[in-house]
């Protein structure tokens, strides 16, 4: 690396000459220089074997008058300084020439005039991500659960040896060729990455750490996903008729080792079908505090979520409840008794608060609760569903067998099926609007429209009259 070595003194300014001596290292001449062959003070340059330099060759210029030097390749430079806003000194040019020097230093002194120059900083687009992370976290912006599935994300940034480099060092080509190597990613995943580096790289440029023309994310056009996504899967409306019926009438716990109820099992799934709510949502449910009979419905503010560790605990919101509290709304829905068939639903609900309260480690009055007391997992619930399914003769042609999540696909499905308005299924559903409805069910649509369209058929023939 270059270093710099004592000034002529021939000062213009903040310009001025100077001999830069970068160490020749294997390539040293085999015979000593007239100024070291005359010093008495060999040691403080390391006995010649060094890059440390006694004061008379710091000051030595014979290198330039003969040509040469035996330890050190020595050019003379014109160091350009100037004073940034922050009131610290920085070299902004080293150029061969006091002309060239000058010619830069105007150029940055212009660019500070219009904002557009930035320091060198070694800053590297992953601390800069980390930290965005990490004020995000303290601010709730985003929750624990958001937190660790990011983590998924961020490896991908990290482990790209390109955003290894300072900032001001990542280029387009570098973000482009990034990008393209995770395309085996879902599109919603590459999205996601996209978004966190477009933060990121703004971030840089509010910190004055790279200009906003300099910013490489403007010229990035996202890639698409070389996966094909993947319908949500729903169970047609015998299917469901089939499995209800499994599930109400058939011994669902196989074994004396399993940490549910039988009742608490049956009583589960049913409402799963009956209120399109999610596992994590009925599993949040105080008996006493989220059942609003007044309103004829369940009160929806929180779910259960994981912690760092993976363990199972209560949230402080819905899964799209941030995305609520940010646009201004309330994050609580109502999800009412009377959606499908209100009496199995309060007969079920009826019969659930009776189990709940019977049990005598359930201490914070969870509508749904592990016999110890302890949240439900559904990871654990997922597997018995999984099992029930195949045992019913539902859906075996699925090379993963089903899920629980099918349950909440399936009422959506019922909702839209029956003509209901999209908004109140979303609002339902627990959406932020109802463009998530018609991305993840809009494939369902075409078949029911052949119903639906009588009803454009009646209106036209009663209101439109041709002669």
């Amino acid at each position: 690396m270059a270093k710099k070595f004592g000034r002529n003194g021939n000062h213009e300014g903040s310009v001025y000459n100077t001999i830069q001596k970068i160490d020749r290292k294997e390539k040293r001449l085999n015979f000593v220089c007239e100024i070291c062959k005359n010093c008495n003070d060999w040691n403080s340059c390391q006995n010649r074997t060094g890059t440390n330099k006694c004061q008379k060759c710091i000051e030595c210029t014979d290198c330039l008058k003969k040509g040469f030097c035996d330890r050190f390749y020595c050019y003379e430079r014109y160091p350009a300084q100037i004073t940034l806003d922050d009131h610290t000194r920085t070299t902004i040019a080293n150029e061969k020439t006091r002309s060239k020097s000058i010619e830069k230093k105007k150029e940055i002194e212009a660019q500070i005039q219009t904002k557009s120059y930035v320091k060198k900083n070694g800053i590297t687009i992953i601390e800069i991500s980390k930290k965005l992370k990490k004020e995000k976290f303290e601010s709730g912006n985003i929750k624990t659960t958001t937190k660790n599935k990011d983590k998924y994300q961020y490896n991908y940034i990290d482990n790209w040896l390109a955003f290894q480099k300072p900032v001001q060092q990542v280029s387009y080509q570098d973000i482009n060729n990034f990008l393209n190597s995770i395309r085996h990613l879902s599109q919603g995943e590459i999205n996601r990455i996209i978004n966190k580096l477009k933060a990121s790289f703004m971030e840089c440029v509010l910190e004055k750490i790279i200009s906003y023309p300099d910013n490489p994310m403007l010229r990035i056009t996202t890639p698409v996903s070389l996966q094909t996504k993947k319908k949500v899967q729903a169970f047609e409306a015998n299917e469901q008729s089939i499995l209800m019926e499994y599930i109400k009438n058939q011994i669902l716990v196989k074994s004396n080792k399993c940490n549910y109820e039988e009742q608490t099992l049956r009583n589960l799934f049913i409402l799963l079908f009956l209120s399109a709510a999610r596992i994590g949502e009925l599993g949040a449910i105080n008996y006493e505090t989220k059942i609003s009979w007044s309103k004829g419905g369940l009160l929806i503010d929180t779910t259960l979520t994981k912690d760092e560790n993976d363990h199972v605990i209560m949230g402080t919101t819905t899964k799209t409840g941030n995305n609520k509290i940010l646009n201004g709304e309330v994050d609580e829905r109502l999800v009412p008794f009377n959606i499908f068939d209100e009496k199995l639903f309060l007969d079920t609900l009826n019969n659930q608060i009776e189990y709940a309260k019977s049990n005598p480690f359930n201490k914070e009055k969870l509508l749904f609760c592990q016999k110890n007391g302890k949240y439900i997992d559904h990871r654990s619930i997922n597997t018995i569903f999984k099992r029930i399914c195949r045992e019913a003769r539902i859906k075996l042609d699925l090379p993963k067998g089903c899920h629980l999540h099918m349950t909440r696909h399936s009422a959506a499905t019922r909702m839209l099926e029956a003509g209901m308005d999209s908004l109140m299924i979303s609002y339902i559903l627990g959406h932020v609007d109802d463009r998530q409805l018609k991305s993840t069910y809009g494939h369902i649509l075409p078949g029911f429209m052949k119903e639906q369209l009588k009803y454009t058929r009646n209106y036209f023939g009663k209101n439109i009259k041709i002669a």
